[in-house]
């Protein structure tokens, strides 16, 4: 009975010595309830019903280790929000509440799964003709450097 006792004290001890932080779960409330289609627009550069058709097409999910990984749409929010303003991971991570990593790897994610679905949107012109008139609208559009 002694030798419990004095385990109990021994653990007592340590966690004092060393406490151990408790699980913070973050409030990620869903940005395309709060705020308005036009702020939606300026911040992440889609409307809130592309950022969705992105959601779902693009298939994100990952296995993870881990009992509550990012939900899908803040990490499609996340690399949408790095890409569009150009800032550094520290910002996007801060506006989204998540860590760098978390939007370093959303952002891989994000475009490596882009470019898996590239050829079903972006396309170039295979007959000579239509070639050309691409490249004269395009010229026309953009001008010359």
């Amino acid at each position: 009975m002694a030798d419990i006792e004095r385990r109990l004290r021994r653990a007592r001890y340590i966690n004092e010595l060393l406490p151990m932080d408790r699980r913070v779960f973050r409030d990620r409330t869903n940005p395309l309830e709060t705020l308005s289609p036009m702020e939606i627009r300026e911040r992440y550069r889609f409307f809130p019903e592309t950022i969705l058709f992105l959601v779902n097409m693009l298939n994100l999910e990952r296995a993870t280790k881990r009992s509550c990984p990012l939900p899908l749409l803040i990490s499609t929010l996340a690399a949408l929000h790095f890409l569009a303003t150009g800032t550094h991971h520290i910002v996007t991570a801060g506006l989204h509440g998540i860590s760098r990593s978390s939007v370093s790897r959303a952002v891989k994610q994000f475009t490596d799964s882009v470019c898996l679905h590239l050829n079903d949107f972006v396309f170039f012109p295979n007959i000579e003709n239509v070639q050309r008139t691409v490249q004269k609208q395009f010229y026309n559009i953009a001008g010359a450097y």
